[in-house]
């Protein structure tokens, strides 16, 4: 059994109940971390910050619900529901599309965040004035987390429901903004207990997944409002593989990828048109761009 096996038990509310094993866990990685930030910070290597990801929470006050939700680990280490909220702005792209939207869209607009997670990137831009943030996502542990976040911190212009974003259920009216960041290429993997794409790099089968996304959102959309969306770069097809560290693997990694003309091509199809994209090679597994697509 496992060190954390405790973790799996159950108390008379139903939540998940911690042993002891499990608090020292937890208690020793919050000390590592502590130690290699300290390390950078001393040897000068600590990354400044360029973007501040805003929320009305601390990062441990969110451990602590992801704790108290009994979601702390997963399979006897330590899940990725707890360490999610240690993301900051380590990530260019979703800097990227956050400060579009703050400097672009009115704050009266209406935002739809597909695969919304655990509501972090909700919860900033409810927090940067915007009247009315929409969550969804297709695992019913991160809404759970969301909905108790919002409940304990006033988030009272957010609303999360559980839904596939691919085939949307509970989404209506229109938006201003619909944000697509982080889980589509993921989710054609199969990541999220859907099924995995076949023949991901047949460009006619790109092109088709990525029609039938836009053709999903684009009704939703506000005339001239933007949908950013995130997916792996075709040039991953022609990278090399010693350029990372999954090596070969790489060549499997996130294989639905997409070239600028292809994203052109389909965005036309549904009624968008590109006006701005970026290319991120510095994090993640592969070269990923977000395409800020507008409706015309």
């Amino acid at each position: 059994m496992s060190e954390h096996s405790s973790a799996n038990s159950n108390n008379e509310k139903g939540q998940t109940k911690y042993g002891l094993m499990d608090f020292l866990a937890l208690a020793k990685y919050e000390v590592m971390s502590m130690l290699i930030r300290f390390a950078k910070r001393v040897l000068g290597r600590e990354k400044k910050v360029e973007f501040e990801i805003k929320s009305r929470y601390s990062v441990m006050q969110a451990k602590s619900t992801v704790v108290g939700e009994g979601l702390a680990f997963i399979n006897g280490e330590i899940s990725w529901f707890y360490t999610a909220f240690e993301r900051g702005d380590h990530d260019p792209l979703t800097n990227y599309a956050l400060e579009y939207i703050e400097r672009n869209m009115p704050k009266s607009s209406r935002i739809l965040v597909t695969g919304c997670g655990t509501g972090i990137t909700v919860f900033h831009l409810s927090d940067c004035g915007f009247h009315k943030v929409v969550g969804r996502d297709v695992l019913v542990k991160c809404i759970v987390i969301a909905n108790r976040l919002k409940e304990k911190f006033s988030y009272h212009n957010t609303v999360f429901e559980v839904d596939d974003c691919f085939n949307p259920k509970t989404v209506d009216g229109k938006f201003q903004v619909i944000l697509a960041i982080h889980w589509v290429f993921s989710a054609w993997m199969g990541n999220y207990g859907n099924e995995k794409v076949d023949e991901s790099r047949d460009p006619a089968v790109r092109e088709k997944l990525l029609n039938e996304l836009f053709a999903v959102y684009a009704p939703y959309l506000e005339k001239n409002g933007i949908m950013i969306i995130e997916l792996t770069d075709a040039v991953a097809d022609y990278r090399i593989v010693t350029d990372i560290p999954l090596a070969l693997r790489s060549l499997d990694v996130y294989s639905v990828r997409h070239t600028p003309e292809q994203v052109e091509k389909c965005a036309a199809a549904n009624g968008l048109e590109i006006v701005e994209k970026k290319l991120c090679v510095s994090y993640g597994h592969q070269p990923r761009t977000s395409y800020i697509l507008r409706k015309s």
